[in-house]
């Protein structure tokens, strides 16, 4: 078992769900606990999603860079790396990120992708929402119209999806929302809040609201379109960019649902997102339904507009029963998604002990 001290918590203590006898997470309370248990080698990972940990964290970075004590920063949460998953530590450091494209970084003496968003969607949806996939079978047996399309967080990708759709009056025949979240009143002047009469409570955990959904929205559309958390290289964007990158592949659960539930789906998303999602991940691309001639086009906006205008009107499953089910049992397969979390355990051993 892989035992870990953490400062501030981690995200990691979501995939034990995975395997709880994987390791072991304990939450330092104090800086005489958090000693205790480095004395004993655990493996320290401090929280990278933190807006001022200089000043919270002060007294453990003191003590880890006075006696160099390796560190993991856990910045798997966002595509970005900013400033503060930094934290001035000195001592050796290695950076556990969900943006699957970074071999290394300058301000990091290590760095460690994985893909967070697969392994927790997967347990959220299988072990603790317990929400039944949906069959291929069922969806041909459906009456079915438009597409599905989801946006909480008002950013300009998404915003260039509303423009689009409401330029050519797809919003209504769509189940689309549009919650500007975090957008300020400004923002909703030229973007009104659509909302759907059904929509998951916002319990604002942080989880439930993004992870969830009703199956009606699958079952009574042809595919999903999906507005991914980073579109124009989110790696680079933010007030404290730390590094710039030429591209990011940050997969999220809003692309894991739809695989999940054996549900058609494109993604508005950084260049080759859709060739990373094959190559990296092994999902098939549906090229029998939808033209991903848009996805090497490095100009946002253009990629954005060009994967719009070729948006299908409705799709034959039978073209795609295979990949549907191929995608779908590849999320499912524990034994693999537990490999990837194994393979992290150790990458992280290795360079610690």
């Amino acid at each position: 078992m892989y035992n870990f001290i953490s400062v501030g918590g981690t995200t990691l203590n979501r995939l034990g769900l995975l395997d709880n006898s994987l390791y072991n997470i304990i939450d330092a309370t104090s800086v005489d606990h958090f000693k205790e248990h480095v004395d004993k080698r655990y493996i320290v990972i401090i929280q990278g999603l933190n807006n001022n940990p200089n000043e919270e964290f002060s007294e453990y970075i003191e003590y880890i860079n006075q006696n160099n004590i390796p560190v993991v920063v856990d910045a798997l949460y966002e595509a970005n790396v900013m400033k503060f998953h930094y934290s001035n530590i000195t001592s050796p450091t290695t950076l556990l990120t969900s943006n699957m494209l970074v071999t290394n970084h300058t301000n990091f003496d290590n760095v460690i992708t994985i893909p967070y968003f697969l392994l927790q969607s997967y347990c959220l949806l299988t072990q603790q929402y317990k929400i039944p996939p949906i069959t291929y079978n069922e969806h041909i047996s459906k009456t079915k119209a438009s597409f599905l399309c989801l946006n909480g967080v008002n950013k300009p990708s998404r915003r260039a999806v509303y423009d689009y759709l409401r330029d050519n009056n797809l919003i209504n025949d769509a189940i689309f929302s549009f919650i500007n979240r975090n957008a300020g009143d400004n923002a909703t002047v030229n973007y009104p809040t659509i909302t759907l009469d059904n929509d998951i409570v916002d319990t604002e955990d942080g989880v439930t609201w993004d992870n969830t959904y009703r199956s009606d929205w699958f079952y009574n559309t042809y595919f999903n379109l999906v507005t991914e958390s980073s579109a124009n290289n989110d790696a680079n964007t933010g007030n404290m960019p730390l590094m710039v990158f030429d591209n990011t592949f940050f997969p999220t659960e809003k692309t894991f649902k739809p695989i999940y539930n054996t549900h058609p789906f494109i993604c508005v998303a950084d260049f080759d997102y859709h060739k990373n999602l094959n190559e990296l991940l092994g999902f098939e691309l549906y090229d029998e339904v939808f033209d991903y001639s848009f996805d090497s086009i490095k100009t946002h906006d253009r990629r954005w507009r060009c994967l719009l205008e070729n948006l299908p009107t409705e799709i034959d499953y039978t073209l795609i029963k295979e990949k549907l089910e191929f995608n779908q049992h590849r999320f499912l397969d524990k034994q693999r998604n537990t490999n990837i979390l194994i393979n992290m355990l150790k990458q992280i051993d290795n360079l610690h002990n």
